[in-house]
């Protein structure tokens, strides 16, 4: 049942109607003009923070330390700091951000891992952290966000300019002064006009997920979970299914990867999920019905549902046990005949149902306008015209939110931490620490500089962990009946498949969620979940950047995590060599620390 959340009709009042001359604002009314006034200067207050460091080096792993900064916006002059002083340098950026006249939000693309690590013993106040990066941070009364979060895509994918970054290189950057400013100069442009444009649409909301997550409720009313319901929902929200369905192995002749057109997005529109609460739900003993949404059983299983092995890791290779699934799963399973010996526990009901038509179609259907009209602009030679980069923006973002639609409801704000930094040998104020149950009067780190605080999140909310589970279980059957369908399936990975031939499914270039043929390939080699290599039928275009890397046309190698594995190298793991690889860059921490993490890579699939 779709349930349309309407504005509710406006009611006449008494008195004198508020266009009139002798109309006197009350209290409430001067507080929301104030609070507009507000609300759209800090909207146009927007400004972009870039920064230039000496060049990577993972050979000698030296310290990465930045010599510029610009700090750009189109409501003043642009602020260009070049400094070799490392704290002169951080001192100017500072009084630059504190000269501003107005308050902003000044964003950074990956700032929060890399560029505002610089300016942490600075930052004061209230901080926010995902994972080890910063979200959202102040300086003086300056919010500083990472613009990752908003546009979850590197730049060079909307608009940057070639670069030789040999030209950063301490010894001869002096000499290249002027094109390394433009060249910073122009990122913060690129930057800004994406950032701009979010703003535009979605306000200052601080991620994509937040922005999907409003675009979603325009349309659906889902119910909040209470914190132990949401605990035991959990049980049966699992994320996408990545298998090595052969092991891992050298896979010759003719292969092919499958994908399908945004799978999240289709299940999402083609499937009836839970959007109830607590009291929506129905736990009974018996046999699934219509209303069932999530299904306890025991079983043997022969690759068809999900479980968590010894190790808490995610696999289809428990054959037998108790399982918790949805009902999509369950349905495939025994429709293909994987699960036997049934023993159903529990089946959980919710008649309180929807699938998300109206969110997903107009932004789907708006994506394909976008890509012929951009297809044409191709044909006639107009990349580079104001048309053109105003739709791929809109594409971008019409992109981020489809994918991004479904994963908000599944946060576990258990998670969360509320951080505070303070100078040395100071205390975050009392109200600080009020939610704080354990009072800890001690900060999480100690530097000469600052010290931050930090302790559990003291407000939660459960969105719906119910409709994530249903959406990703719902992706997972579709994966299933793929993997049932397929010729020789080597590889699996939440909405592909590698196989050699894939049967009785619909193929499109375009069609939601149909199976479109992304790739053909002479061999492939596989070590273990997200690290494989794939040798191209057809050599792949590679930018200059990437072949200084040594990713080369005939050769994409997957390593999630690391970085720097060559073909023969990935032979290599799989025949039982266990190889050290050092990321291309450094990891920069809130710590005032910075390291170039190396890996001991390993096959982690068995081979068969």
């Amino acid at each position: 049942m779709v349930q349309f959340v309407c504005a509710p009709f406006p009611v006449p009042k008494r008195g004198r109607p508020r266009n009139d001359p002798g109309h006197v604002a009350t209290p409430l009314e001067r507080d929301r003009k104030r609070k507009a006034v507000s609300k759209e200067k800090r909207h146009g207050n927007i400004a972009i923070l870039d920064t230039e460091t000496d060049p990577f080096d993972k050979t000698t792993k030296r310290k990465v330390l930045p010599f510029l900064a610009v700090l750009y916006s189109d409501n003043f002059d642009t602020v260009v700091i070049w400094e070799d002083d490392f704290d002169a340098w951080v001192n100017k950026v500072v009084a630059a951000i504190l000269a501003l006249p107005e308050e902003y939000t000044i964003y950074a693309h990956n700032g929060g891992r890399f560029d505002f690590m610089f300016l942490i013993s600075k930052m004061r106040g209230s901080i926010s952290f995902k994972g080890r990066g910063i979200m959202d941070a102040r300086i003086g009364p300056h919010h500083l966000r990472d613009s990752f979060h908003l546009i979850p895509e590197k730049l060079a994918a909307y608009q940057k300019d070639v670069f030789d970054y040999t030209k950063l290189e301490r010894n001869v950057r002096h000499q290249h002064k002027d094109d390394i400013v433009k060249y910073c100069i122009n990122d913060c442009r690129y930057l800004l006009d994406l950032v701009k444009k979010f703003i535009a649409d979605f306000g200052l909301k601080l991620s994509i997920g937040q922005a999907a997550m409003m675009t979603i409720k325009k349309f659906y009313e889902v119910d909040k979970f209470s914190e132990g319901w949401d605990e035991y929902i959990r049980d049966y929200f699992f994320g996408g299914r990545v298998e090595c369905l052969q092991g891992a192995g050298h896979f010759r002749g003719a292969y092919k990867l499958y994908d399908v057109n945004a799978m999240y997005p289709a299940v999402m529109r083609n499937y009836m999920h839970p959007i109830g609460s607590m009291s929506d739900y129905k736990l009974r003993t018996g046999s699934p019905n219509d209303n069932t949404v999530f299904v306890d059983l025991s079983c043997d299983n022969r690759g068809a549902l999900i479980a968590r092995d010894e190790n808490g890791a995610t696999t289809a290779r428990v054959t037998s046990g108790r399982f918790k699934t949805t009902i999509w799963e369950y349905q495939t399973a025994l429709e293909l005949d994987l699960i036997s010996n049934v023993q159903i526990h529990y089946s959980l009901d919710c008649e309180k149902r929807s699938d998300f038509k109206l969110f997903v179609d107009p932004l789907y259907e708006r994506r394909l306008q976008l890509k012929e009209f951009m297809n044409d602009l191709r044909a006639q030679g107009m990349e580079i015209s104001q048309a053109f980069i105003e739709a791929k923006k809109d594409d971008m973002f019409y992109k981020f939110l489809l994918n991004n639609g479904y994963g908000k409801f599944a946060t576990n704000p258990r998670k969360f931490r509320e951080h505070f930094i303070t100078d040395p040998n100071e205390f975050p104020p009392d109200s600080w620490f009020k939610t704080d149950p354990k009072h800890s009067k001690l900060p999480e780190f100690e530097h000469a500089q600052y010290w931050i605080w930090s302790k559990p999140a003291p407000q939660f909310t459960y969105y719906n962990v119910g409709v994530a589970a249903s959406i990703t279980g719902a992706a997972r059957s579709v994966l299933l009946h793929a993997i049932h369908n397929s010729v020789d399936p080597i590889y699996c990975d939440t909405d592909s498949i590698i196989c050699r031939k894939l049967n009785n499914v619909e193929l499109h270039k375009s069609r939601l969620g149909a199976w479109d043929l992304e790739d053909e390939f002479l061999s492939v080699e596989i070590a273990g979940k997200k690290l494989y290599a794939v040798e191209h039928a057809k050599p792949k275009k590679r930018k200059p950047e990437d072949l200084a890397r040594g990713i080369v046309p005939e050769y994409t190698i997957k390593s999630k995590g690391t970085d720097g594995i060559l073909w023969d190298e990935m032979r290599d793991i799989i025949d039982g060599a266990t190889l050290a690889k050092t990321n291309f860059g450094p990891t920069l921490t809130r710590y005032s620390k910075q390291n170039y993490i190396t890996r001991n890579i390993r096959a982690t699939a068995e081979r068969f």
